[in-house]
């Protein structure tokens, strides 16, 4: 696998001005998967039974890494997902948000191009 393949091509500065857009866009999906009507329905014969499983899981989090690709220009690094998952949508953001900015390059990154002008 390639750094690349995890590195945004946005800059913090972009990431704060995009945060929200891309909050949005992963509750979105948060607020679909629990709306999956081929998820089994509640039974109070195993109540109890799973009171450990989170609310959100790490396979979950992972399939949404186009929709943090379309965001920020670089798949989601499965590295950064907590293994277990998450208790809560808030407690996956809270978490991950500083997370995927702290990926983000501090300036502009230069085009190859204006690395290969650099060097002559």
């Amino acid at each position: 696998m390639s750094a690349n393949r995890y590195t945004p091509t946005i800059t913090k500065q972009e990431f704060d001005q995009g945060a929200s857009s891309l909050r949005t866009a992963l509750k979105q999906k948060f607020d679909a998967s629990k709306a999956d009507s081929a998820r089994p329905k509640p039974n109070p014969a195993t109540q109890g039974a799973f009171d450990h499983v989170p609310e959100l899981d790490s396979k979950t989090v992972a399939r949404w890494s186009s929709v943090v690709k379309d965001h920020i220009g670089c798949k989601l690094d499965p590295a950064l997902i907590r293994k277990g998952g998450y208790d809560s949508f808030d407690d996956f953001w809270k978490e991950m948000a500083p997370k995927l900015r702290g990926c983000c390059p501090d300036g502009l990154v230069p085009s190859p191009e204006t690395l290969a002008e650099a060097l002559r």
